[in-house]
């Protein structure tokens, strides 16, 4: 899972309740109607607390003021470089993350690092998420857990419910299910949205924690209740793809994506192209509206489904150059999800109407490669070396790439491999076993008896009953044996 980047709060809100402060400094006359806060020459002179909230009402157009990011970055840099610990934790963020400001990883990382050390839990926080997933800096996942230990321990909500989550997940940091489930439920204790999101999707998936559809859906009512959806999205999109009641599916996802959530939208778009909301004709007739709604808020995973109906002639007449220029369009117009999924489509072609085409594949990456971003870049082009390697010579020098980068080991990375090319991942897998004392055999990129043995071997060491006994050949086990650290 990813790093819990909680987007800013743009709304009524007043930047007190952001920071916890009082948001006027002392002497600071409020009127009914607040003048705008002055340009950054104009508070040289305040305080650094003036100054940084000031900076923050410019960035996020709240307190009444009309939005001027690169003003408010001048006056919240302007209050950490006087040492303000909340100006530096909330400015070191923002370049960390790159919301808002141009990514500046070195020196949101050195403000952060100040911050942290004077005491800040927010600072702790991102520094913390930052080392966990090695984004801006090189992953360090014992100083990130005693960073997030620190924050929870101060009181930080986002470092509580991310160190449990973690934990009970088992995901980077080693799985501490007793640890990891006293922090979240402290937080669901404390009322926090967050630890009752992530709790419900611990058991929802049955990640650490046995399978509980009752605490999931009431842990996602809570959250729902304090106006954030997305356990409410993940219950019904759960209960939706189980077929046992469409109709209560269908309520669950509307109600998400009425609170805001995008995504519910393109899930409900995605259960009725593939008739899982009454069956048939009834179900994708309802996919325009779904789709409508999802565009509305944002959602770029609707341009893919709309491409994967044309491609698979749902609802319309199949065609593979049309799927790709409607992709196309969309990455054009900066969708970066359209744009993975154009370049992985090019990459291995779909066997029916859009043949593999590794040059082409190559061309869209270059094109789109900043739209993608540079971690899913990176895997992607190295699934294209992986396509064109072919021979033991070739596949040791994808192993010596693609162990460079650990961090950016993941299932789906995995998956995605082994579509490119199913032998040279084997040889990824045959090596990476060997390193581990599983695998004896020889490195040739085949599934024979022993490295399927050494194979079932690595998945019954994976957390969360795989299905192992199923086929250690299935991709998703393929891909979680591959991300196993």
């Amino acid at each position: 899972m990813r790093v819990l980047h909680m987007p800013p709060l743009i709304a009524t809100v007043s930047v007190a309740a952001i920071l916890g402060i009082s948001a006027y400094p002392a002497g600071f006359a409020v009127a009914q109607q607040q003048p705008a806060p002055p340009a950054p020459a104009q508070a040289a002179s305040d305080s650094p607390q003036a100054m940084r909230d000031r900076g923050l009402a410019l960035i996020y157009g709240l307190d009444g003021a009309a939005a001027d990011v690169p003003a408010g970055a001048e006056l919240l840099g302007q209050a950490a470089a006087k040492g303000d610990v909340k100006a530096q934790a909330e400015f070191g963020r923002m370049l960390v993350d790159g919301y808002y400001l141009k990514a500046d990883p070195a020196r949101g990382l050195a403000l952060l690092e100040a911050a942290a050390k004077a005491g800040d839990a927010r600072a702790m926080t991102a520094l913390g998420g930052a080392l966990l997933w090695g984004k801006a800096a090189p992953a360090d996942p014992a100083r990130a857990k005693a960073l997030l230990e620190k924050a929870a321990a101060a009181g930080d909500g986002e470092a509580r419910a991310l160190l449990g989550e973690q934990l009970v997940g088992g995901w980077i940091l080693p799985r501490d299910v007793a640890a990891g489930k006293a922090l979240l439920e402290a937080g669901v204790t404390a009322g926090d949205a967050r630890a009752q999101t992530a709790l419900s999707g611990l058991y929802l998936y049955g990640i650490g924690l046995p399978k509980d559809a009752a605490k999931a859906r009431d842990l996602a009512e809570a959250a729902a209740a304090q106006g954030k959806p997305k356990a409410l999205r993940q219950v019904g999109e759960m209960l939706m793809w189980s077929q046992r009641d469409a109709a209560g599916a269908e309520a669950l996802l509307r109600r998400a994506g009425e609170m805001g959530d995008g995504e519910a939208w393109a899930v409900l778009a995605e259960g009725a192209m593939y008739g899982y909301l009454g069956g048939g004709s009834a179900s994708r007739a309802k996919f325009a509206g779904f789709a409508e709604r999802a565009r509305a808020a944002g959602n770029e995973r609707i341009e893919v489904l709309d491409a994967t109906r044309q491609m698979w002639g749902i609802s319309m007449i199949a065609s593979g150059p049309k799927t790709i220029e409607r992709l196309q369009t969309a990455a054009d117009a900066g969708n970066g999800t359209a744009a993975r999924f154009l370049v992985g489509l090019l990459r291995d072609g779909n066997g029916m109407n859009v043949h593999r085409h590794l040059d082409n594949a190559d061309t869209a990456l270059a094109k789109y490669g900043a739209t993608i971003g540079p971690d899913d870049s990176w895997r992607l082009g190295e699934t294209i070396a992986a396509a064109r390697a072919r021979a033991p010579v070739a596949w040791a020098k994808l192993a010596t790439q693609v162990a460079s980068r650990p961090e950016l080991a993941t299932k789906d990375f995995g998956r995605d491999l082994y579509k490119a090319n199913p032998n040279a991942t084997i040889y990824l897998l045959q090596k990476k076993l060997a390193g581990e004392g599983l695998y004896r055999g020889a490195l040739d990129g085949i599934a024979g008896r022993q490295t399927l043995r050494a194979l079932y071997r690595a998945c019954s060491r994976l957390p969360d009953d795989p299905p192992c006994n199923d086929s250690v050949m299935r991709p998703d086990v393929l891909g979680a044996v591959f991300a196993a650290r």
